[in-house]
Order: structure tokens, then sequence, then C-alpha cells
């Protein structure tokens, strides 16, 4: 009973932690505002988007101005609240307008989204529902399966370092274009899918070193997309991996409808999709595309982040599920997923409108392309009509350039979903972005990556040790004891003594003292990393490893590269008569 309570006050200590992360923690340029916990309000006052959520002690206030607001979506995941009227106009009128998501807090389906209707055309709408019968429809299915046999590829080369799979998947898509009907399509795109989640079974998950009596084998790794408590699908997630790319997928879901609801279209008559009900088949459609899009954040995100037991929930079934702050770091992707899904959806918009007998037109409302194309004539037009007023004498005023408009403030969307923050490999912690870098460079915290060097390092010479007498045993000669490495090390220590004696010729006289380096010094190069040391002084790593574990009093002409490192202020030197010209010191890397 000991032991349980102690477990239990762990959990609830973590549950402590992992709310005080969400609710405290905030993007700089948010795009993505995630609305979480009980008791969230998104209301107007004063003419701004109040935004209220939390739990329990850790609560939180945002608000935005119209001018200046620079959101994209606000995605409410809460368990219970509300969301006024007045804020929905909000965010229908904010310039771009912010689409509103509303995700079931228990497996993040899609609830309610705010998209207006920007084009509303009967005859586009019934040029889609027309469309599964027809040419124009094959045509849409195979433009959508090309796009995403594509992204499966460009993942499977990229992100999965399979470049055989990718060929492979690039060859059934060249056999899309034979496809005779719809049956057709969906068998190639099955064969193509049974390579791609093949190449996905070398992907693993890290976990934090304490937690690794908590976490349970087969979340190490994936062994397929599909579920262990329910084979017809794989939306009963029973693994990390396949827990987070659902969770990506009701995000793409959710941006496929705000996206088909602004160009018109009706998202329940699907074309690959077969009609069912309570569920929005051309929806559906539009996601095939951008599937590969959220997949190659979701393994961006597993090969570069190591998680926490926490980041995860297993119910008494065995279906995981993604937790907080990890499903808001995730959601904050949702404009890139937006703006990878916005020339599709206008692309089938105009194959639909082109197959009609009347003259239908997809505006492009989402990616703004018609937009800049006719921004780019006007200024072409203006340059034309004021090189024209120069030559007669006219002013700009008169035929010229008109005056400049200050333009909105547009969210701040990127091709490229960002990743959460690191956190320490050993403990957890979230590993803080140095000041010139947007990420952390390294996987611990400072403590941590003490601890661990002091183990790599103890670790590292009986390793080298046993190499070198599995290389003698095999080859006869130790690796160092080879012509060509005898031939670099005699080359390596000519110049090192050229360099010595020039600076002691320079600096004869002078006295310096090793206990002052050892005590001062060494342990201010603890969080320092090796090739920053090897680059500063231009000693080898391995000569950096000692010195930085103090086993070696490098030679005095490195001093001041390695205290500025430390952060140390070199004293100068004193100065002997009596001392030799040479200063001796424990070994000169």
């Amino acid at each position: 009973m000991r032991r349980l309570r102690v477990l239990n006050n762990e959990e609830v200590a973590e549950s402590v932690e992992a709310v005080a992360e969400t609710f405290t923690r905030d993007t700089p340029h948010p795009s993505v505002c995630v609305v979480d916990g009980w008791g969230l309000r998104v209301r107007v006052d004063g003419r701004h988007l109040v935004i209220s959520d939390g739990m329990g002690p850790y609560r939180r206030e945002r608000r935005f101005a119209r001018a200046t607001h620079g959101l994209a979506r606000v995605v409410v995941i809460g368990a219970a609240g509300m969301v006024s009227l007045e804020a929905l106009r909000w965010c229908a009128g904010a310039g771009v307008g912010v689409g509103l998501v509303v995700l079931d807090p228990a497996d993040a389906s899609v609830l309610a989204t705010s998209g207006s209707c920007s084009v509303d055309d009967a005859r586009l709408r019934r040029l889609q529902a027309l469309a599964m019968g027809n040419e124009i429809g094959l045509a849409v299915a195979r433009y959508l399966t090309h796009a995403k046999l594509a992204g499966q590829a460009s993942v499977a080369s990229g992100e999965l370092e399979a470049s055989e799979v990718a060929r492979s998947i690039a060859s059934v898509s060249e056999a899309l274009d034979d496809a005779a009907s719809l049956e057709e399509l969906r068998q190639l795109e099955a064969v193509a899918a049974n390579l791609y989640w093949h190449a996905w079974e070398a992907v693993e998950v890290a976990f934090v070193h304490r937690d690794d009596m908590k976490v349970p084998e087969h979340w190490r790794y994936f062994e397929g997309r599909r579920s262990a408590v329910n084979p017809g699908t794989p939306r009963s997630a029973t693994d990390p991996v396949n827990a987070a790319l659902n969770y990506a997928y009701r995000l793409v879901e959710s941006e496929a409808r705000l996206a088909t609801l602004a160009l018109g279209l009706d998202p329940g008559l699907g074309i690959l999709h077969a009609d069912m009900r309570n569920r929005d088949g051309f929806v559906l459609d539009l996601m095939e595309a951008a599937r590969p899009i959220a997949e190659r954040h979701i393994a961006r995100l597993l090969r570069s982040h190591t998680f926490r037991r926490r980041d995860f929930h297993e119910d008494a079934r065995g279906v995981v599920r993604v937790l907080p702050p990890l499903t808001h770091q995730i959601a904050e992707a949702m404009p890139a997923f937006g703006q990878a899904l916005a020339p599709v959806v206008e692309h089938v918009a105009t194959m639909l409108g082109e197959a009609s007998p009347y003259d239908v037109s997809a505006p492009s409302v989402l990616s703004h392309s018609k937009h800049r194309a006719a921004a780019r004539r006007r200024v072409a037009a203006d340059r034309t009509d004021t090189d024209n007023a120069s030559s007669s004498g006219h002013g700009p005023g008169v035929a010229g350039l008109g005056p400049r408009r200050k333009t909105r403030q547009r969210p701040s969307l990127s091709a490229v979903a960002p990743l959460p923050m690191p956190i320490c490999r050993r403990c957890g912690a979230a590993v803080p972005a140095e000041r010139d870098r947007a990420r952390a460079r390294g996987n611990y915290c400072a403590r941590c990556l003490a601890e661990r060097r002091a183990e790599a390092g103890a670790a590292m010479q009986p390793a080298s040790l046993d190499r070198a007498r599995r290389v003698a045993t095999s080859a006869g000669t130790r690796p160092t004891h080879t012509a060509i490495a005898r031939a670099k090390c005699q080359t390596a220590n000519r110049a090192q003594r050229a360099e010595q004696t020039a600076w002691e010729e320079e600096h004869a006289g002078e006295a310096h003292d090793p206990a002052w380096f050892a005590s001062v010094v060494v342990p201010g190069l603890a969080t320092v990393t090796l090739p920053s040391i090897a680059k500063a002084t231009g000693m080898s790593t391995s000569a950096a490893t000692k010195v930085r574990s103090g086993r070696r009093v490098p030679h005095p002409r490195h001093w001041p590269a390695l205290a500025e490192l430390a952060g140390v202020v070199l004293p100068k030197p004193t100065v002997s008569v009596s001392q030799p010209r040479r200063t001796l010191t424990e070994g000169r890397p």
C-alpha cells in the first residue's frame, strides 16, 4: 500500500506539472490560440477578443485587438465553458477571418466550426453532387490520389529515409493515369499505403529516462496503422504514434471543413468516400491530399522530441490519446496544414467549375493567388503609366502611382509547422532556448548534462581500449600504430611544437598556475560543448574531453580562449626572471 501511495503521489505531481506547463506557456507569435480547461470563456470586451481558460489556480487571460491580433485559428478543446455570439461575429469579421474550431476533448473529433461561406453558388454544389458518377469525379479523385502519393513519397524519402519505398510509391503513382474507375484508384492507393506504412515501422518513440519503468514496451515502436483492441479501424489507437497521427488528422479535418465551407461546397457529398450518415465524405476526400503534411509533422516530432509518460493517457481498454500540453503544441501546426490544403481545395473547385456549361468560377479566397496575380498586373500597369507620365511631363499625382495604403496585419503563417520545444531526456524538464536561436541545441538540461558528460567520460576510456584490442587482434597492430596514423601524428606534432615554440618566445618569463586553471576554469567548462572547445582552441575533441573533465591542463596559449568560454576573467600573468623560458604543463594537446 505504501508503494502504491508513492506512485499515486508521483502521478498527481506530474499532472499538476503538466497543467502548470500548459497554462503558463504561450507562443511568442501566436497564429493559433488553444482554449482548454474548465470554465473557459470566449467573449468580446471593449472591442477586444478576450479568451479566458485554465484549470484550478492556473488560469490565464489573453486579449486580441482587431487590427493587430495575428490570429488564424481559435481551437476550443475544453470540457466546459461558453463562446458568445459577439465573439463569433468578431472572428468572422476580423480582417481575413479567424476560424473557430471546437474539438471533443475525449477523442478530438470535430464538433463544430465557424467557417463562413465566401462563395455561395448552387451550380458548384450541383456539379459536386453529380461528380461521383461521371468523368469529372474520376479526374478529381485521380488528382487527389496523385497529391497524396506524391506527399507520401516525399515523407518516405525525407523524414523516414526510405528511398526505395519512395521510388516504389512513385511507380504506383504513375499507374494512376491508367485507372478507369474509382475502385481501381482505391486499389492502387491501398498498394501505396502498404508500402508507405511499412517504412514507418522503423520509427521509434523516445521517452525520458525517468519514465522507463512506466512506459509499456509496445509504446516505443510503431507496429502498423492498426489498433490492438479494434482491428477494424486505426482510430482506437493503442500506441503513441497512432494516437499522435489521429490527433493531427482531426486538425487537418477541421482545416478541410473550413476550406470547404469557404468555397461554398458541401462537406458531405464525397467522391472517393461513399456517403454515410454523420460523415463528411468530401472533407475526407480533401484530407487525402493533406494527410502527408500532417504525417511529415508527426515524423519530425518523433525524430527530434523526447516524450514523457504524462503526454499520453491510456484508458481501461488500452486506447491511447494525446494529452496537454502536447495537444496544444501540435495544434500550433494548423496554419501550416491549412496553407498546404488551400491550393488543393481551390483546384478541385476549379475542376468542378470548368465542367459546367455555365460560367462558374471558383475564386481564390484561401490562397489568394488570383489576388496576387491581379496586384502584379496593377503594379505593372502603374509602372507603365508612370513612365508615360514622366515622358509627357505630368507628375505621379496625375497619371502615376496612387497613394500607398497601409495593409492590415496578416496572421504569421509558415509552410513548415513549428515543433514543440525540446525537453531533457533524463529528467523531462523543459530545455530553454538560447538567445540567438529559436530552439535549444542540446537534449539535456544543465544539471543532467553535467551528469551525462561525467558518465560518458568514465565509459570512454574502457570502450576505447576494448576497441583497440579488437582491432589489434584482427589487423595485428593497434589503430594508432598503422603507417597512416603515424604519418598524421607526426605532422600534427610538428605543427603543435612550432605553435608552442612561437608562443613561448613571445611570452618568455611569464609564470602560469595550473592549479588556478583546474580550480577556476575547469568548472566553468562543464556546460560548454566539445565542438565549441575544439573550435576555439584548435585542439581535437578527444583532447577537449580531457581538458573539460580536468584530466589534462592544456598549454597556456589556450587559456584565454578557454577562460572566455567558461566566463572567467583571465588574470595577468606574473613575470619571473628566475622562471625558465619554457613553461612546463601537464600535457600539451
